[in-house]
């Protein structure tokens, strides 16, 4: 956060926006990024090139009837600038280059703008532009359009482009001569002497590091020292070519960071954009945002993980504002002036299922008009995409007037739909209801075989392992496996004499087919075709009929496919393609690139009864580049005649287990309705795709069969120890956090709903007077609910206390399941909270050491020896509510994964921040509703003398997925990221729409709120400033704060946007308030108005709201950052007799076992002393506040000095201490000054905290603040010390006493204004991350 204003500052050659966190310099009137300053770095970009080589605009065109993808290359120079925008809040700048006749063959024939913007607050600036083509100018061919950017290469060495997709690159130097050996092409080098030994034999190729449009929204490098990252985001692909699969660079070796908006890359000429004679043109391309952040870090951790964490953030934030209201230009409309499409799409295909089937997870788009699949080719217009739900429904925003076609593609399916009806959108805006669409695949009969997945990728096939002499260790063992170099060439070593023979029912194309029908190398270095043979069977061919032979294609260059059936030599061949392509993917990496498809009729009499053989037959081999000559392969299918319906419902020889490859969204289709088995003491529900089995009346999930797999739950334990839930309870006047526990079972079975669709089943418990004392008094429904295609069951209960009932208090519930521990080993949390676990058994005696508490173990003798000395504690996988939405266990073989999603929090406890456990050895796998975890007895739920109280806890997902891989594939990450994309579809849904229970309302009956918060400090600015990354909910009326100890009510909770403003969607009937808190401030805010949400549904704008957070004077100095977390402070490392290898120079190293007793390790005998001005408290302030532990194994408590000086002390004023404590437990906080023994103390907290979170190895539990008043008679002229005492230390588990500190901050008296607007000691250089 910056308290400036914008700044312009026009200079004669340059022009520079300053905003107080960044300054960009642009020279004028050219509109090249000169220079980039931030972070106390005086220039991002490289200074060793010339200016106009650090950050610029360029274009490739040639002149119409030009052929290839090549041109002139052009850097855009501007020829006029201009000021648009110039305000407190915005800046926006154009750099215009007009064209006319004069400069025919000299320039493109275009007008171009270039824009650049700067927002106030800001941590980057926006950029786009205006091409614009004139009809009667000259007709051009534009190959490619992009920002470019070149950073300094000795400080941004490290690259990101996805979660898994990131490493430390060579530097440029090593692609000189005399460091490297070209390639087969000028792009891909070997590294024979780089200046970094550690990339020696290893290939640099930029094509390697290529993504899709629809993965492609941010991607940057980090500087380690200081840790800053450089990042390009893309909020929108509305503006690219070819639709959300095209190609397209993103960063690589330079260090080069780009904005790809036109390429011929993986496609080849079909996407040069080629204007006509009289034709107009004109195109916006942008906004696009570059992005930097900074981190406060130890000298010895990664900053990366935190850096791209918050690079995806923003990203979000991004995504979440388009279209931008900010940019000047008319040629962007904003979103009141676009429109809205939505409606379903199904699959009718009778040889799968007669019903239609819900196009799951389909690509649906508006593009403009032509063909069906025509998108792909498109490169004039502008593209709309998303991805319909698991039922076929899809929503399109924020469309840009026009005329479109709709297009789409069904995952599992060949082939593209069109809706033939144009849909025209409005400047006025417009939403349109297309209604339900059906589309009809490519079909003659039925199914007689298939080869791949019709997924429009050939990464299901085998993929070979690279020539170890050259390999990117970025893809060993990576998922993009197919991104090493050279790959063409192992076709050759694996069929040297003999081309690829593929036995239907016998052969695995995961194995035995290779991904890209390449020509073969031969001795002489020349190259020549492949011919690849299908041997199938057939038992009977009725010699009238007609076959049909359908393939699709995942991509091609320069190549032919011949089709012959029994005859290799037929000339002609049944059928040719013809020459197609120039994608040129098999260079480049690449996994796909345009999609071809053909239906090949077979006339019967070519087929005979027993052996039949299919000849593929790619011929070309003769050209400079025949290495890369050939095609990929996405399906092969062979129909039988039309008349044939036997194998209708059949799964045919060499289906996929499921219908997709999971790693593609897949859908796992079965044509099955869902079946309810009603038997003695069991319930199975049964969709074809999973069956799921509880007992009756229980409702205990005892059996889960899936993908092969009898039962994914523990076979080894009781039925009634698998899946269940259960709760904790206690009589009212208890305290603490314990109580009895009960398995939740049921005493009455009912089916709710039993339709084709879906089937939902209760097990009711119901309580009366005469069980007071034995049972917790509550009515409890708990419902299982399994969908028709859906690859997992839901779970939702009911509880409910009438009245009259007795009081109780409530510590926990939850739904638990118990999977088998000789499959279940992979455990996922989150992208970098994964890992191999130990087993149950590791944790018996004879196997471990009990440490502190029964929860933590040594692993001494564990069954695998690579857990040796290794802690294991299930409190060390905890998680945040915000990011605790999907986690779960992953079977290696058969490759499985089990998750559980919880799709909203809105009926979890005390907000966002509250954590609670996920999975951990058992293996387990939680959905936690209801804990005192990390906040102790003040989130057990007390019910009070008649008081009625009801909830619904749920519905949850178990989502089960599976993956077909090679035998050396590692099946987690493509299962990990389904699991992810699957809670984001979950999330999208909510509130679903088929629970029965009248309880759970759907999206009608529920209200939303909207609004922006503002944070007024006089002390950091005299103007408001927005409430950027703010946490607003809407929890129970009560005090500000009050969320975090509510666990009654529902819950529901948002982030603010850039600019503060926010919408809470989907609120359930009930009276609110309006809670908030502000990442970089301390305090709460509570709107005092009482919010009351309608079951008719209500949408309510509450307006501006500003938050005044406690402030009495000028920051004299702070410590820390007001994140309500401790995590900036210094975290040591762990005694490495007690580790986890997981947290291993991690972000969370504070997850670490035994880190409190640390503490006297570094202070032995001294407490910790903090210099105002000198220390710093990445480095010199310790996580906790923890007692220390003496040589007798006592504990004593501990007293932290703050010393400071202070210029001037006006005797009659008062200072202001401002404490925010991330956590506390058993503590007591003493504040002195200036004398450690006065007594009384200025301050005391009290007793205070029961969260447990040191000994639970959390970063932060309940929030507290102190605004404690500082006599200025305390306090003299000169040096000073506060002293900081906990001297709680005398209970059995003294070690955990203690608090962790969120931030400080000493306030001079209000009379004082010296200190506005200065950046005082101490202060953290950067507003912190989200």
């Amino acid at each position: 956060m910056s308290s400036q204003r914008m700044q312009l500052d026009i200079q004669d050659n340059h022009v520079v926006m300053d905003n107080g966190i960044l300054q960009v310099t642009l020279s004028k009137p050219d509109g090249i990024v000169t220079s980039i300053q931030y972070n106390g770095i005086d220039n991002l970009l490289e200074v060793l090139n010339d200016e106009v080589n650090r950050g610029y605009w360029d274009l490739v065109w040639s002149e119409a009837g030009s052929v290839g993808t090549t041109g002139t290359f052009d850097v855009i120079k501007g020829t006029e600038f201009k000021v648009i925008v110039e305000s407190e809040e915005q800046v926006e700048v154009s750099f215009t280059r007009k064209w006319n006749p004069s400069q025919k063959g000299e320039l493109v024939p275009l007008n171009i703008d270039k824009r650049f913007i700067m927002l106030c607050n800001s941590s980057g600036f926006y950029s786009y532009a205006i091409y614009d083509h004139l009809k009667e100018w000259p007709p051009f061919n534009l190959p490619q359009t992009r920002i470019v950017f070149k950073l300094r290469k000795e400080k941004f060495q490290y690259m990101a482009i996805a979660d898994n997709r990131q490493r430390c690159m060579p530097l440029p130097d090593d692609r000189l001569p005399e460091r490297s050996k070209v390639l087969d092409v000028p792009e891909a080098v070997l590294l024979v002497n780089p200046i970094e030994p550690e990339f020696k034999g290893e290939v640099d190729d930029k094509y390697e590091y290529s993504s899709e449009n629809q993965n492609l929204q941010v991607h940057g490098w980090i500087c380690m020292d200081p840790p800053v990252g450089f990042w390009q985001i893309t909020p929108s692909d509305e503006f690219r070519s070819g639709g959300p699969l095209k190609q397209n660079l993103t960063s690589h070796v330079g260090p080069t960071c780009l904005a790809m908006f036109l390429s011929a890359h993986y496609s080849g000429e079909d996407l040069v954009l080629k204007l006509k004679p009289d034709e107009p043109w004109k195109k916006v391309f942008g906004p696009v945002f570059i992005y930097l952040n900074s981190v406060t870090s130890n000298a010895n951790d990664d900053p990366s993980p935190p850096l791209w964490e918050d690079a995806k953030h923003q990203m979000m934030t991004e995504v979440q504002k388009w279209p931008y209201d900010f940019p000047a230009s008319s040629e962007f409309p904003p979103s009141d002036q676009r429109g809205n499409v939505s409606g379903r799409i199904q699959v009718r295909d009778s040889y799968v299922s007669e019903d239609c089937i819900p196009g799951k997870g389909a690509y649906v788009g508006l593009a403009p008009p032509g063909d069906a699949g025509s998108f792909q080719r498109d490169c004039k217009g502008y593209q709309f995409w998303t991805r319909a739900d698991e039922d076929g429904y899809y929503s399109i925003k924020n469309i840009r007037e026009g005329q479109y076609n709709l297009y789409a593609w069904v995952p599992g399916f060949i082939g593209d739909y069109r809706y033939d009806a144009a849909i025209n959108i409005t400047a006025a805006g417009c939403d349109i209801d297309v209604g339900e669409l059906v589309y009809e695949p490519p079909r003659d009969g039925p199914t007689l075989w298939e080869i791949g997945i019709p997924d429009r990728s050939a990464a299901e096939f085998y993929v070979p392992d690279p020539n170890p002499n050259y390999i990117n260790k970025l893809y060993v063992n990576h998922p993009d496996r197919f991104r090493q170099y050279g790959l063409w060439e192992r076709y050759a070593d694996l069929y040297p004499d003999q081309d690829l023979i593929y036995t239907i029912g016998t052969s695995d194309y995961a194995k035995d087919w290779f991904f890209a029908q390449v020509t073969r190398k031969k001795d002489d270095d020349t190259y020549e075709g492949t011919t690849w043979q299908i041997k199938f069977q057939l038992d009977n061919v009725n010699q009238s009929g007609t076959f049909k032979l359908q393939i699709s294609l995942a991509t091609a260059n320069i190549a032919e496919l011949q089709i012959r059936i029994n005859d290799p030599q037929a000339d002609p061949p049944l059928f040719t393609t013809g020459v197609i392509g120039k994608d040129n993917t098999i260079l480049r990496h690449g996994i796909h690139g345009l999609y071809w498809l053909y239906s090949i009729d077979i006339p019967a009499t070519l087929l005979v009864e027993g052996n039949n053989t299919l000849f593929l037959t790619q011929p070309i081999s003769n050209s400079p580049l025949a290495a890369f000559h050939g095609i990929m392969y996405d399906y092969i299918r062979l129909e039988g005649p039309p008349s044939s319906t036997s194998t209708r419902g059949v799964k045919p020889a060499n289906m996929a287990p499921n219908t997709n490859r999971i790693s593609n969204r897949g859908l796992t289709m079965s044509s099955q309705r869902v079946q309810l088995d009603i038997q003695d003491n069991h319930v199975v529900m049964d969709n074809g795709i999973l069956q799921v089995t509880l007992s009756k009346p229980d409702g205990i999930v005892t059996r889960i069969q899936y993908n092969g797999i009898d039962n994914l739950l523990e076979v080894l334990s009781d039925e009634v120890d698998r899946g269940y839930w259960d709760l904790v309870w206690s009589e009212a006047g208890s305290v603490g956090t314990t109580g009895t526990f009960d398995v939740i079972k049921g005493t009455e079975f009912n089916v709710i709903v039993e339709i084709e669709e879906q089937v939902e089943v209760s097990f009711t418990r119901k309580w009366n007077p005469s069980q007071k004392g034995k049972l917790v008094p509550l009515n409890i429904d708990r419902r299982f609910i399994m969908l028709r295609n859906s690859s997992g069951f839901y779970s939702y209960a009911i509880y409910d206390h009438l009245k009259e009932w007795p009081p109780f208090n409530l510590p926990q519930t939850r739904i638990v399941f118990k999977l088998r521990k000789e499959k279940f080993q992979y455990m996922a949390i989150a992208d970098n909270r994964q890992r191999y676990m130990p087993l149950p058994d590791d944790r018996l005696q004879e196997r471990s050491k009990v440490l502190d508490i029964p929860e933590a173990v040594l692993l001494v003798n564990p069954i695998e020896p690579e857990f040796k000395g290794e802690v294991d504690d299930k409190y060390e996988y905890s998680s945040e509510n915000q990011n605790l939405r999907v986690h779960g266990w992953i079977c290696m073989d058969p490759p499985v994964g089990f998750w559980q999603i919880t799709p909203s929090d809105e009926f979890r406890s005390g907000g966002p921040l509250k954590q609670n456990l996920t999975s951990h050895v058992g293996p387990y796998c939680l959905a936690m509703f209801l804990s005192a975890h990390y906040s102790g007895e003040d989130l057990v739920l007390k019910l009070k003398p008649d008081e009625p109280w009801k909830k619904v806890f749920g519905p949850v997902f178990i989502y089960l997925n599976s993956v077909t891989s090679n035998a050396n594939d590692d099946p987690s990450p493509p299962l990990w990221e389904d699991a992810k994309h699957q809670m984001m579809t979950e999330v999208q849904k909510w509130p679903y729409d088929f629970p029965a229970s009248s309880e759970f309302p759907p999206s009608d009956q529920r209200g939303n709120v909207s609004g922006r918060i503002q944070v007024r400090d006089r002390y950091v600015r005299e103007d408001c400033i927005p409430g950027k990354g703010a946490y607003v909910g809407l929890a129970p009326p009560g005090d500000a704060g009050s969320f975090q100890r509510d666990c009654k009510g529902y819950q529901f909770w948002t982030r603010a946007d850039e600019h503060g403003y926010y919408s809470i969607k989907n609120i359930r009937e009930g009276q609110y308030n309006l809670y908030a808190w502000v990442p970089g401030f301390i305090g709460d805010y509570r709107y005092d108005a009482a919010i009351n949400i309608t079951a008719a549904g209500c949408d309510i704008d509450v307006g501006e709201l500003v938050y005044e957070p406690p402030r009495d004077g000028p920051t004299l100095w702070e410590i820390g950052i007001p994140d309500r977390s401790a995590a900036e402070f210094y975290v040591p490392d762990p005694n490495p007799n007690y580790i986890n290898k997981l947290y291993v120079n991690h972000p969370d190293r504070f997850r670490q076992y035994g880190l409190w007793e640390r503490y006297a390790d570094l202070y032995p005998d001294q407490d910790l002393i903090y210099t105002i001005g000198t220390s710093d408290y990445a480095k010199d302030w310790f996580f906790a506040q923890v007692t220390r532990k003496k040589d007798d194994d006592t504990y004593e408590g501990s007293t932290w000095q703050i010393k400071f000086q202070l210029d001037n002390v006006n005797q009659s004023g008062t200072f202001k201490l401002q404490i925010s404590l991330a956590t506390a437990n058993i503590a007591e906080l003493q504040i002195r000054i200036n004398d450690p023994q006065a007594d009384p103390p200025l301050f005391t907290t009290g007793v205070i905290g029961k969260d447990n979170t040191i000994l639970r190895h959390g970063i932060h539990g309940l929030y507290w603040l102190y605004s404690i008043d500082i006599p200025a008679t305390l306090l003299v002229e000169g040096n000073n010390t506060l002293f900081l005492t906990q001297p709680i230390s005398n209970s059995p588990l003294a070690a955990f006493h203690g608090l962790m500190y969120d931030y400080i901050r000493l306030e001079g008296p209000p009379s004082s204004t010296s200190t506005r607007g200065v950046k005082p000691a101490n202060m953290a250089p950067n507003t912190p991350l989200d």
